[in-house]
């Protein structure tokens, strides 16, 4: 049986590639959401914290008739 020869230089080379479009793509996000908190949290100290985020009332259990 023949092994099928293997590039192990491609293949290191993929990953590093793969790596850094991972890592970008991870630093984009965390860049987007530290950008949409500040804004949620400006939003919040103009209008005042009661109207940033409302908080519906409790659910009641309905009772088992």
């Amino acid at each position: 049986m023949v092994r099928a020869k293997v590039d192990t230089q491609r293949d290191e080379r993929a990953k590093r590639e793969s790596q850094i479009l991972i890592d970008a793509e991870r630093a984009a996000r965390e860049e987007k959401t530290a950008r949409l908190r500040a804004l949620r949290l400006a939003a919040r100290a103009v209008n005042g914290p009661e109207a940033a985020s409302p908080r519906p009332a409790p659910r009641h259990a309905h009772p088992k008739g």
